[in-house]
């Protein structure tokens, strides 16, 4: 878990920055531009005293953002290189935020929890799991999509979440009220 103070982390990772853009734009100004641009998103979105769980990957995901921006502003396609996924080595917020899946999964009556997970975080096939469960596979899928909505709305009481202009996740914050997934946080704090 990481404080957001924006000088400190512009410091570290500000040259990687835009090496990775200019690997995606030619025009170093236009580089440049583009750099300050992430500069001003990440000191915008820090100013409100939020915290960042994962600051790579999130100040990746804000930097590929503004470069698809640049495109799109200048009517150019988009380059294939530039996924609206992070390379491949990048964790993605949804990844940091599934860290407390396992948390929240807890919290729901089992009949949800159980076949969402072995489904979800397992990767088991849901024939199997209703078979395993002993539940016809209409039941089974059921409880999964359930299951989901269940767990949406465990995490939106618990976490507030803000949004890019492009629908991403861009950051979560555990509500303080939220006393399950506050004592998951310290857990992991400690972990890390």
């Amino acid at each position: 878990m990481n404080d957001c103070n924006i000088f400190e982390i512009w410091e570290e990772y500000k040259s990687s920055l835009l090496g990775y853009i200019k690997k995606r734009v030619a025009d170093n100004d236009d580089a440049n531009d583009i750099l300050q641009e992430v500069l001003l998103k990440s000191y915008q979105f820090c100013s409100k005293g939020k915290t960042v769980l994962h600051l790579k990957s999130w100040l990746y995901k804000i930097t590929q953002n503004a470069i698809i921006d640049y495109y799109k502003k200048a009517n150019n396609n988009i380059p294939f290189d530039i996924d609206p996924q992070i390379e491949q080595n990048e964790q993605s917020l949804i990844g940091e935020a599934s860290e407390y899946i396992k948390a929240l999964l807890k919290l729901l009556p089992n009949e949800y929890s159980v076949p969402l997970y072995m489904y979800d975080l397992e990767g088991i096939d849901q024939k199997t799991i209703s078979e395993k469960l002993n539940l016809t596979l209409p039941n089974t899928k059921s409880r999964i999509q359930r299951g989901r909505v269940k767990l949406k709305e465990r995490f939106l009481e618990c976490c507030s979440v803000d949004f890019d202009e492009h629908g991403e996740m861009v950051s979560f914050d555990i509500k303080p009220q939220c006393k399950e997934l506050q004592a998951e946080k310290k857990r992991l704090e400690n972990i890390f």
